[in-house]
């Protein structure tokens, strides 16, 4: 899933999740903001936060959910929050 923070200083941010491997990446313009391995977790939403732009902040928050029982066999929906409002959602 991939989408554009800002207005005059715009950024591209990734996010990537491979529930195979439990690899899960998001990037800002190329560079790595979180880089991590998840192999297992009690968390049925798991969070990201962060600030995106110099002069031009907004803050970004990515929810990636999951089921209780098997869900690295069923559907993770993974919604984008810029300052709060919902800009991208997808399913990992």
């Amino acid at each position: 899933m991939s989408f554009e923070v800002g207005d005059a200083e715009r950024h591209e941010v990734l996010f990537s999740f491979n529930k195979f491997w439990g690899s899960l990446t998001i990037t800002v313009d190329g560079a790595d903001i979180v880089r991590t391995v998840r192999l297992a977790s009690l968390d049925l939403v798991k969070q990201y936060d962060f600030v995106v732009g110099i002069n031009e902040q907004h803050h970004v928050r990515i929810e990636k959910h999951r089921e209780r029982i098997l869900a690295g066999f069923r559907p993770q929906p993974v919604y984008a929050y810029v300052d709060g409002h919902l800009v991208a959602e997808d399913v990992a």
